[in-house]
Order: structure tokens, then sequence, then C-alpha cells
């Protein structure tokens, strides 16, 4: 294959111009005008062709590119979305939280009933004694 390859591009290309009914200086093929024509029209036919479908193409790939670039970016969207939302349930559990678990509040409670564990055992200690001077 390579060897035909490489004897076709170091041929010569030979062209001479003939009249009806002469021969040919040479053996080959002969092609009258219209062939010639229709040849080179073919040539630039199938540049086009192959033009239009390389853009094609082009457009193609750039276009599935494009869809994977956006949904690429959807899903980012998406996902800070659901970031954010629970970013916001965890602020809410966590003021939830503190609300029940008050430092003040059951420091207080703390006191209150030292206070009146205190004072209900001076009572108590009080009463027993009234009754036993009695």
């Amino acid at each position: 294959m390579i060897l035909l390859l490489a004897s076709l591009v170091s041929a010569e290309p030979l062209m001479a111009s003939l009249g009806e009914g002469e021969t040919a200086p040479f053996a080959g093929r002969l092609f009258n005008d219209e062939a010639v024509a229709s040849i080179i029209a073919g040539k630039e036919f199938a540049e086009q062709q192959c033009e239009i479908q390389m853009s094609l193409d082009y457009s193609l790939q750039l276009a599935e590119k494009q869809l994977a670039i956006d949904y690429l970016g959807i899903e980012k969207e998406t996902l800070q979305k659901k970031h954010e939302a629970l970013i916001e349930i965890r602020d809410e559990e966590i003021r939830s939280l503190r609300k029940h678990i008050n430092p003040k509040r059951s420091m207080w409670i703390f006191f209150g009933g030292f206070t009146l564990g205190t004072a209900s055992s001076l009572a108590t200690y009080y009463a027993v004694n009234k009754i036993a001077e009695n």
C-alpha cells in the first residue's frame, strides 16, 4: 500500500490537448472538459461537505460540553442550597438547645433548691425542738 501511494505521489502529471480523432501521446485516462469540470466540482463539493460535517461535529461536541457544564452548575447550586439548609437546621437546633440549657437559670434553680432545703431543715429542727420542750 505504501509503495502504491509513493508511486502515485512521485508520478508526474501529463496533460495534452487533443482534437477529435487524434491519438493520445501517452497511455492513461482521457477526460473531456465536462468530466474535468465534474471532477473539480466534486472535489470542491466534497471539501465543502467535509467542512460542514466538521462544523457540525464541533458544534455537537461544544453543545455536549456546555450541557455538562450547565449540569455541573445546577448540581453545585443544589448542593449549596442543601448545605445552607443543613446549616440553618443546625443553627436552629443549637438555639433550641441553648434555650433548654441556660446556665443562669440552672444556677438560680440550684440556689433556690439549696435555700428551700436549708429552710425546711431549719423549720423541721425548730419544730422538733418545740415538741421536745413541751
